[in-house]
């Protein structure tokens, strides 16, 4: 089912980690703590209207009768009711109720009368004692009462019953422009209060994390341009409807709170349904999946909220029959595609909870719609499962929050590596046109002496010494040529990954005069050898064994002495062979003038020439990164060990498992 956490899209599809699990279940412990803080019964035992005390009930559909013309008829006509919850569903008829609140409910004095919801228009109650043909006492109270909604300060309509030893008869009118349900509970004071505190801290904690949640959602949405956390932000209009059906707003605002409360509540209903439908076809990844129905949905969802504006029209419950036939069709429509969407994709935990949240949603508010249509026994479990399902929302912006931010935070340092591959590879491409270039100059001119030198030798009639010069200069040459050819070879086989080792006993000695033959041919160059600190005049002196490759080994330690050679202008190249531990070091020093500080970092990067301060020796940039490469394909290392004005110093280290000292 679901999704990519994309600008504007869904929610990743992704499996869940040791430590999402943990954050998981732990969300969960804290939803079943919140539950069963919403279900868990008060101590005390109220008086209920209908499960305890039945009533009577006539429905006055003009809205004439008076009090005194409505009692024969509810004596006469009246349904009886024992243990139902009054609800009407909408209905534009006044309903009459008639009870009796007998002399036993009044053994510890007297009782208080809380009267919700608080969505009620107009509510007329009238008692006097029971069996007693005295006079009508009249309390008033609704949203649109223009007095207090009771003579006690609490956020839902609360009355002191007196106490009496013949007990009270009971006759209430209600009429409502919204869902007309009405529930009576008489409390003994000492009852109340407790229960009183208990309900205003859960109820403190749950908006206190409700506005912290919203909050989120929204500077989250902000940030991110989501629509799906745009379609929770708009899920905050439940926690106003929470707030109005709570009393609340009316608590809060005592001069004109019932009225804004009044109003607010039917807003808020239209806004939360809205909200629910467009959850739904973001958290489904509709927009992607199914254009098509993503915009019927969302066309819904639009319609609904255009019908905020029956509120102040007074046309309110009109319009919420209207949004009660789109919804249902919507809602059952939802949970089947969803269900579809499960079996066809099976998501992983995450997206499935994402995509199950708003569905189970839709399910409880299907089953509140029909309990205030009156299809549906009022059941309180339903209002309980619809504030889980809340809570469940509320859970659900931190966890995307943390999956947003981990994605965001992967897609950068994604975008980061692509970046530096791409510059990498730009660089790589531009140093290997000039690597062609180079590789064309540095083999034409080897080539070039080697020519020149022939014509010379054929033309001339030179003397064994000039002979001799030139013997040399085509030597040295050939062995130019030699080196460069072994270095684009062995850097080929690096580039495919497939250079191979063929390690064999080899004498160091040898095969470090062998590596300095481009000294032995220098006009101004010598070497030194030494071994263990002492220098060595006779290599057969020198019977160091190692187990390498020769022939890569050799091509390693040539581009160091070359080096060497290039980048100083006359002198000693000293090399030091030596044994520290179990591993070889040759040490290899010219007399130059050392390596700009700022070309250090570069100096075995392919392709790249670090000339000694500002020197152009020639080359094509792949001798200290071959050697290196060498160097570390026998398990060793190759590093500069000096750099100063004075000279440099390379490092050989290799690991001579192998090894002996003969």
């Amino acid at each position: 089912m679901i999704h990519n956490f994309s600008r504007g899209g869904g929610v990743a599809s992704c499996g869940v980690t040791r430590e999402g699990f943990v954050r998981f279940f732990f969300s969960l412990v804290l939803l079943l703590c919140l539950c069963v803080s919403f279900v868990m019964p008060v101590w005390s035992a109220p008086l209920k209207l209908g499960s305890d005390l039945p009533y009577e009930t006539y429905e006055d559909i003009a809205g004439d009768l008076t009090r005194d013309t409505v009692l024969p008829l509810l004596q006469a006509e009246a349904d009886t009711y024992t243990s139902v919850t009054v609800s009407r569903g909408y209905t534009r008829s006044v309903y009459w109720f008639s009870f009796e609140l007998p002399a036993s409910a009044f053994t510890s004095g007297e009782r208080w009368m809380e009267m919700h919801p608080t969505f009620l228009d107009d509510v007329q109650i009238f008692y006097r004692p029971l069996n007693q043909a005295g006079a009508w006492q009249l309390w008033q109270s609704g949203d649109t009462h223009p007095g207090p909604a009771g003579n006690l300060d609490y956020r839902f309509p609360l009355f002191k019953v007196p106490a009496s030893e013949a007990g009270y008869e009971f006759l209430l009118r209600v009429a409502s422009s919204s869902a007309l349900m009405l529930q009576l509970t008489f409390w003994e004071p000492n009852e109340f209060t407790p229960q009183a505190i208990r309900a205003t801290n859960k109820w403190s904690i749950y908006f206190g994390v409700a506005l912290l949640s919203s909050l989120i959602a929204l500077s989250l949405a902000i940030t991110l341009r989501s629509r799906l956390l745009w379609s929770v932000t708009a899920m905050s209009a439940t926690y106003g409807l929470v707030a109005c059906v709570q009393g609340y707003i009316a608590w809060l605002l005592p001069a004109r709170g019932l009225l804004i409360q009044h109003y607010l509540t039917g807003v808020f209903t239209l806004l939360s349904y809205a909200a629910v439908i467009w959850l739904t076809a973001e958290a489904l990844a509709l927009r992607k999946r199914m254009p098509r129905i993503y915009r019927a949905m969302l066309a819904s969802s639009g319609a609904i909220a255009l019908l905020v504006f029956s509120v102040p029209l007074g046309f309110y419950g009109e319009a919420f029959r209207c949004m009660i036939v789109l919804y249902l069709l919507v809602g059952f429509f939802s949970l089947g595609l969803g269900l579809y969407l499960w079996w066809h994709d099976r998501p992983s935990s995450v997206p499935l909870l994402v995509g199950a949240s708003p569905l189970f949603c839709i399910l409880i508010s299907l089953a509140g719609v029909g309990t205030v249509l009156g299809f549906l026994e009022y059941r309180k479990e339903i209002y309980v499962l619809w504030q889980a399902a809340l809570l469940e929302n509320m859970l659900l912006v931190p966890w995307l929050a943390i999956i947003q931010v981990r994605k965001r935070r992967q897609q950068a340092l994604e975008k980061a590596g692509l970046a530096h591959d791409l510059r990498v590879e730009r660089e790589a491409r531009f140093h290997q046109r000039q690597f062609m270039g180079m590789v064309a100059h540095e083999f034409r001119t080897p080539l070039a002496v080697i020519t020149a030198s022939l014509e010379n030798m054929r033309l001339a009639d030179t003397s064994a010494e000039s002979q001799s010069r030139r013997h040399r200069r085509i030597e040295r040459a050939t062995e130019r040529l030699v080196q460069l050819t072994d270095n684009c070879l062995a850097d080929s086989r690096l580039d495919a990954q497939s250079l191979i080792i063929a390690p064999e006993p080899t004498r160091l000695a040898e095969l470090l005069s062998s590596a300095a033959s481009l000294v032995h041919l220098s006009d101004h160059h010598h070497w030194v050898l030494t071994f263990e600190g002492e220098e060595v005049t006779d290599l057969s002196d020198i019977e160091a064994v190692a187990n390498v490759d020769p022939a890569l080994m050799r091509i390693a330690l040539s581009n160091v002495i070359d080096n060497a050679v290039k980048y100083s202008p006359k002198g000693a190249i000293v090399v030091e062979l030596r044994r520290e531990d179990s591993a070889w070091l040759v040490s290899i020093a010219d007399s130059g003038n050392g390596i700009a500080a700022a070309l250090t970092p570069h100096i075995f990067e392919r392709y790249r020439q670090a000339s000694q301060s500002g020197q152009n020796a020639g080359g094509v940039g792949l001798g200290l990164f071959v050697a290196r490469q060498i160097a570390q394909a026998h398990g060793g290392s190759l590093k500069l060990a000096d750099n100063s004005n004075a000279g440099c110093r390379f490092v050989f280290i290799f690991p001579d498992l192998w090894g002996r000292e003969l």
